[in-house]
């Protein structure tokens, strides 16, 4: 019932904030000579374009190359920027059958509107505010439930399971993905992958479960059969295949190393690879 609670609370605030950056943007929309509605129907139909926006910045590895990373900003910016365009368009050809029409008043869409560099900062203004009430909820509201479900399998360890390597190995760990209770072994959990308010938990077979509890709480549960190679990777000591100076290979996985956790990696794999 808390963990509801505390849901419900988050999606009002965040329906307010969206809310507040709509009304924003069309005030600055009523500068560009468009009427209160006009501009409320601008701004709503850059709404979309914005959460799409969100959720494709969310999903860039930011820990990779730089030109990986670079690639993969250019090609959001101009998907969003196409997208950004068509919803200018599409609105502008509803207004045109309003009133304006009727009168046979050119009302064409202000350079400002279509100009890249406007749109993108309106757009990248709005997922910023956004990614920082997501931080500032995150930690002031946290999901009680996923926290409660890794600390009560701490604390039902017996001593015995502590001691003895191959029963924590093949020990359960039950945790919530998407609403959903899952359980799995720590043999089956490969890596943990930090990315941005959540985590996501890589495990056997090509599975990827996505769970809130923060790296440093799925550290202390795992254990010292994982070590933690940069601030967003956590990974399974014997799914570990190869090292070079960057990178920890699994399989056909390639993790990149921190400059914090570098020496301490070398040195755990002196004498591994």
């Amino acid at each position: 019932m808390l963990t509801f609670a505390v849901k419900m609370k988050k999606i009002a605030l965040f329906s307010i904030y969206w809310t507040a950056s709509l009304l924003l943007l069309a005030v600055v929309l009523c500068s560009m000579g468009y009427q209160l509605p006009e501009a409320l129907m601008f701004s709503t139909s850059l709404l979309p374009v914005a959460i799409i926006f969100r959720q494709m910045i969310a999903r860039v590895n930011f820990t990779a190359k730089r030109l990986e990373v670079a690639k993969s900003l250019i090609c959001i910016l101009l998907f969003v920027l196409i997208l950004a365009f068509l919803a200018v368009h599409i609105a502008q050809s509803v207004i045109l059958y309003d009133y304006r029409q009727m009168s046979m008043n050119d009302f064409t869409v202000p350079p400002m509107l279509l100009n890249p560099i406007f749109l993108l900062s309106m757009l990248t203004l709005m997922i910023i505010g956004d990614y920082g009430l997501g931080r500032i909820l995150g930690k002031r509201l946290p999901e009680a439930e996923e926290t409660i479900t890794f600390a009560s399998d701490i604390q039902s360890m017996t001593l015995a399971e502590q001691d003895n390597p191959s029963s924590e190995t093949n020990r359960l760990i039950t945790f919530v993905s998407n609403r959903q209770s899952m359980t799995l072994t720590r043999q089956e959990i490969l890596y943990v992958e930090s990315c941005d308010t959540e985590v996501w938990i890589h495990a056997t077979d090509g599975r990827r479960f996505r769970n809130k509890t923060a790296i440093s709480s799925w550290s202390r549960l795992l254990g010292p059969e994982y070590l933690r190679i940069h601030r967003s990777y956590l990974v399974r000591i014997s799914a570990c295949t190869g090292l070079d100076h960057d990178n920890v290979v699994l399989g056909d996985v390639r993790l990149p190393i921190s400059r914090k956790y570098k020496e301490m990696v070398q040195q755990h794999f002196k004498n591994s690879f």
